[in-house]
């Protein structure tokens, strides 16, 4: 019995594997906005002045320029490790769909606050995000992102982008 030549194996595990369908990430973009913190529990660190640590339970509304993400309102819980002005930030949290899909994400961001006279302030900050699945078209939802935010004593906002497998 011949043994088939390795070029012809090659080539026909090439012709198989470019047939067969590929996911592909889709780029989303949007603005998360309309914060609001539903719950605060703060502890002081008292290893350096105004170090606090916090876990806050904040819903916002989500609009994506993706249809498929179209909008959302999302939930999230966080820790906050607060070091006067700079906060570093870890949590989860939930998008919820009109059509009542949700979808699953981690995030991690950096903040700066600065104070200003009269009481006013500005927090900028940046940080990443992951999809971890969701229920219906997320169910198998992958990929990551990334986001900036600016507040105010107004309001604010983070825009946000990411490249997701659904």
């Amino acid at each position: 019995m011949q043994r088939p030549n390795a070029s012809i194996v090659f080539a026909s595990v090439l012709i198989l594997s470019s047939s067969l369908p590929v996911l592909a990430a889709e780029k989303v973009t949007g603005v998360n906005k309309d914060f609001q913190r539903l719950s605060e529990t703060t502890a002081n660190v008292p290893d350096k002045p105004g170090h606090t640590f916090k876990q806050v339970t904040v819903v916002w509304k989500s609009v994506s320029s993706n249809p498929k993400f179209g909008e959302a309102w999302a939930n999230a819980v966080a820790q906050q490790d607060n070091f006067g002005a700079d906060i570093n930030e870890r949590g989860y949290g939930t998008n919820h769909y009109q059509d009542g899909d949700v979808s699953y994400f981690s995030f991690e961001s950096a903040l700066k606050t600065t104070r200003k006279d009269g009481g006013d302030f500005d927090t900028v900050g940046q940080g990443k995000f992951t999809f971890l699945g969701g229920t219906g078209k997320f169910k198998n939802a992958k990929g990551s992102g990334s986001y900036t935010c600016k507040f105010s004593p107004k309001g604010g906002q983070c825009d946000y982008e990411a490249e997701v497998e659904m």
